[in-house]
């Protein structure tokens, strides 16, 4: 297996340091219109039902 470059480190140093949860929602929403625009509508339901509780979790720890 091939060592990583430099870019690539980098990039996996990124991912590992997590989403913030409020990029995480908006990646959870934009899932749910994509999904809906393909007919998906039930897998977009979900989709929008888990960010709006993502949400709700987000605001509750806020308080």
């Amino acid at each position: 297996m091939r060592e990583l470059d430099a870019e690539e480190t980098e990039l996996l140093r990124v991912l590992d340091e997590g989403v913030p949860t409020t990029a995480l929602i908006g990646m959870v929403r934009g899932l749910a219109e994509v999904l809906q625009s393909r007919g998906h509508v039930i897998q977009a339901r979900v989709a929008e039902v888990a960010a709006d509780r993502m949400q709700l979790l987000e605001a509750g720890l806020k308080s």
